[in-house]
């Protein structure tokens, strides 16, 4: 009997398995991540203009793209992943798209910085069911060998969304307004839900390995304890959760550090960094999906090593990008941070998703959600927004910073421009501090490698729930 591309006997007889069908699903929920990943990014080059406009600090900006956004993203990912487990995981995705895409538009309403952050959770909620099951749903699609590379493309989303976020979030903010900006990005994702509401399928589990579940799915403590067991899933969520928290921490404040130091119009940033992040991120990316899928087929620890070896690498550029007193220099460290520091997201979620069972990959996908939300998304911005305005305080030499620079401006001129200059000194100093976590984090990659291989092959030789 013929095979398919992932070396799957007799699995073309299913519909949802034909290559016309995997090509539509991979580029609707690619449309999907992009959307996502725009709607987290237009806060990111609105901070600024939000900050100035409602009299916030650099711990309120933290605390918006950080905690606000990232405690019910984190905490909700876990029940959505265990009833994604349970339902149709395609309208599971189409009613959180349309939940994020909503409360975004809702943002632009806010005029407070309670509302805001009110917005902003409602964001999180919507976009909590999108990762753990979209990362399931794939799986059922595509085998072992190819899942990194289908979630690098998936991944792509990231700098594309980057790069409409920020550029259409910079521009349409610049010709009207901040909250006109947050509508214009918000909108198009009602229209992404129906499209996969309409045309997606819903595939059994384990399809892709030439079976459907048909027991009952295992308790939540279960899936839990089981991949709790194996040191390199340990090993692999603490070292993506603090990654990402130095990640998440740099993407939130990385454009009011290019307006504050450089002083570059609010639309030539959101344009500029937008392509920067599109062509760095997304090269990046596909390397990592790809490269690693390749690298693991002489050896499974690729896929942890080559994100170890990337994460120290960036440790050096992304201080070189902060350092630097020219915006060009900068630009440049930051596109090949940016490209390093891409690599290892997609093999990390493949990791994951080959440790666990057809009937646990959502909930696997969860558990990275979760502990990466909460400490990293949640508490990476947050701390790093703290440490900006503890920087800045020192640097500023008239008095009370907090008091006498309200959203980092003041009335005089002269001590605004000492505001300014604080503002602009605090942040560069702690967008450099923060990069130590990184080398933490390449730390639990190298731990993982040790017991990785015969942690998949435990996971392999689970009995299956096929018929």
């Amino acid at each position: 009997m013929p095979a398919d591309r992932d070396g799957q006997p007799s699995v073309r007889i299913h519909p949802l398995l034909s290559g016309r069908y995997k090509t539509w699903l991979v580029a609707v929920l690619l449309i999907v991540s992009s959307l996502n990943f725009a709607d987290r990014a237009v806060l990111s080059v609105l901070a600024q203009s939000i900050k100035e406009d409602l009299k916030l600090t650099d711990a309120d900006l933290g605390m918006l793209q950080g905690l606000g956004f990232a405690i019910l993203y984190s905490v909700l990912g876990l029940p959505l992943g265990w009833l994604a487990e349970r339902t149709s995981r395609k309208r599971l995705i189409a009613v959180c798209v349309a939940v994020w895409s909503l409360m975004s538009a809702a943002s632009g309403m806010a005029t407070s910085f309670a509302g805001m952050l009110l917005s902003r959770v409602g964001v999180g909620v919507g976009e909590a069911g999108f990762q753990p099951a979209a990362s399931s749903l794939l799986a059922d699609h595509f085998g072992a060998n190819r899942r990194a590379s289908v979630l690098a493309i998936i991944a792509l989303g990231a700098p594309f969304g980057l790069l409409v976020g920020q550029s259409v979030g910079g521009w349409v903010a610049s010709e009207w307004s901040w909250r006109a900006a947050f509508v214009a990005v918000g909108a198009p994702g009602l229209l992404a839900a129906l499209l996969v509401w309409l045309t997606l399928g819903e595939p059994p589990k384990g399809l892709v390995e030439g079976g459907t579940q048909t027991s009952s799915p295992q308790a939540l403590r279960t899936i839990v304890a089981e991949l709790w067991s194996k040191p390199s899933f340990r090993h692999l969520l603490f070292g993506f959760t603090i990654s990402g928290f130095t990640y998440n921490a740099v993407s939130q404040f990385v454009l009011p550090f290019y307006l504050r130091s450089f002083g570059l119009p609010l639309a030539v940033v959101g344009v500029a960094f937008g392509t920067i992040g599109f062509t760095s991120n997304g090269l990046g990316m596909l390397v990592g999906g790809f490269g690693y899928d390749w690298l693991s087929r002489k050896d499974l620890r690729w896929l942890v090593w080559g994100p170890a070896a990337m994460l120290l690498l960036g440790v050096p550029l992304y201080a070189g990008a902060f350092a630097s007193t020219g915006a060009r220099l900068s630009f440049g460290f930051i596109w090949a941070s940016n490209f390093v520091l891409a690599s290892y997201i997609a093999p990390s979620g493949a990791v994951a998703q080959n440790l666990a069972g057809p009937g646990s990959r959502a909930l696997a996908a969860s558990l990275l959600l979760l502990a990466n939300g909460v400490f990293g998304a949640g508490l990476g911005p947050t701390v790093l927004g703290l440490a900006s305005d503890f920087f800045a305080a020192h640097a500023f030499q008239h008095g009370d910073f907090a008091a006498s620079c309200p959203g980092g401006r003041a009335a005089t001129k002269a001590l605004d421009l000492a505001c300014r200059s604080a503002s602009s000194q605090g942040l560069r100093q702690a967008l450099i501090w923060v990069q130590v976590f990184y080398v933490w984090a390449a730390i639990h990659y190298l731990l993982a490698a040790r017991t990785l291989r015969s942690d998949i092959q435990a996971a392999a030789a689970v009995p299956s729930t096929a018929a």
